[in-house]
Order: structure tokens, then C-alpha cells, then sequence
């Protein structure tokens, strides 16, 4: 029998399943929040800023505890950073693979593996994801939670405004990103190998 290799330790499957029911939470109540006449999930705009922060600070804490957890293990550069071969070859024959290879029944380019889990576009995809723009939007979100405590930082940064449309633009990308993950989650062998990976550890 075959021995089945374990790509998602449990830990990541946790970190991931935590963040992914956050990040969905705070893009409902965040239509909510931004469009309370048209979207009314929560019962009240209170209700929805309340659940807005509580999930904001859920993603806060996941993020603190899953980089930590790739600072102690050294893993974080293999699995997450690029290289110069990646952006040469690797995300090229990636790209025409998800436009056209899959469709042409190639095969994948890529084959995750424990120690390199993500080709080399979604490597590259979810660095810009991970350590750019998540960074940011928390830190956004953290300036709107207590706007007048924070207000010199947030003056500093340009006014509400500003950083309140940083938060807003970001969100977009966010939900941009959700949509584009979850349909090339079901690129695997199967539909669900993926997502059998995030479940159970292995495809």
C-alpha cells in the first residue's frame, strides 16, 4: 500500500481553516459595514462593526501565531519566497498551464511536495498575499479600530481617508484573491484534491 505523504501538517491546516472562516466573516460584515442600506446580515450596523473587529483580531492572532510558527521551523523562504529560477521559468510555465495546459490536458507542471508545497505562482502569489498585503490591511483595520486613539499615526499616514481607502482597496483584492483561489483549487488531479489536502493533509 502506498504510503500517503502528508503535505499540510495539522498546524497549517488549522492556521489556514481559522483564517479562511475570518477573512470570509470579514468580508460579510465589511458589505455590511460599507453598504448598510443594502446589506442588512447583522441585524444593525453596531452588530456588524462589533463582528467585524472580533473576526479582524481572530486573523490578527492567526497570522502573529502561523509566522511564528515558520520563523521557528526555518521553513518560511523555501515554501514562501521566490527565486530567480521561479520568475524565470517556473511562473511562465505555470501561468500557461492554469490559461491553457490544464484545458489541452497536459500535464501539471508542478507536483506539491512537503518540503515545496506551492508552484512557483502561487509561491510568488501568496508572498504578495502573506507578507505584503495582509500585513497592511491589519494594520489599517488595527488605525480604524480605535481611530482617535491612533489618530497622530493615522494624521501622520495622510488622514482617515487615506487609510480608510487603503483598508477598502485591499478588501477588494482580497475578495479578488478568495475567487481566484478557490477556482484554481479545483485544478488538482480531481476537483477536490485540494481541497482534500487542506482537510486531511494529503490528496
Amino acid at each position: 500500500m502506498k504510503t500517503k505523504e502528508i503535505i499540510n501538517p495539522i498546524w497549517v491546516r488549522i492556521y489556514h481553516w481559522v483564517h479562511a472562516i475570518s477573512i470570509v466573516m470579514l468580508i460579510i460584515t465589511g458589505i455590511q459595514i460599507r453598504f448598510p442600506d443594502l446589506f442588512n446580515l447583522f441585524g444593525n450596523l453596531k452588530r456588524a462593526i462589533h463582528y467585524h473587529n472580533l473576526f479582524g483580531f481572530i486573523v490578527l492572532l492567526d497570522y502573529l501565531s502561523w509566522y511564528s510558527t515558520y520563523l521557528i521551523n526555518k521553513d518560511f523562504k523555501k515554501q514562501y519566497i521566490p527565486t530567480k529560477q521561479d520568475f524565470l521559468k517556473g511562473i511562465p510555465s505555470q501561468a500557461y498551464y492554469y490559461l491553457f495546459g490544464y484545458f489541452l490536458g497536459d500535464p501539471a507542471p508542478f507536483e506539491p511536495k512537503p518540503e515545496a508545497k506551492f508552484n512557483p505562482l502561487q509561491k510568488t502569489a501568496y508572498f504578495i498575499i502573506m507578507v505584503i498585503f495582509l500585513p497592511l490591511q491589519i494594520i489599517s483595520g488595527v488605525l480604524l479600530w480605535n481611530i482617535n486613539f491612533f489618530r497622530p499615526v493615522i494624521d501622520i499616514l495622510g488622514g482617515v481617508r487615506v487609510v480608510d481607502g487603503v483598508h477598502i482597496i485591499l478588501a477588494y483584492i482580497f475578495i479578488c484573491f478568495l475567487l481566484a483561489h478557490l477556482y484554481l483549487a479545483t485544478l488538482g488531479h480531481t476537483v477536490y484534491s485540494h481541497f482534500k489536502a487542506m482537510i486531511l493533509g494529503y490528496e
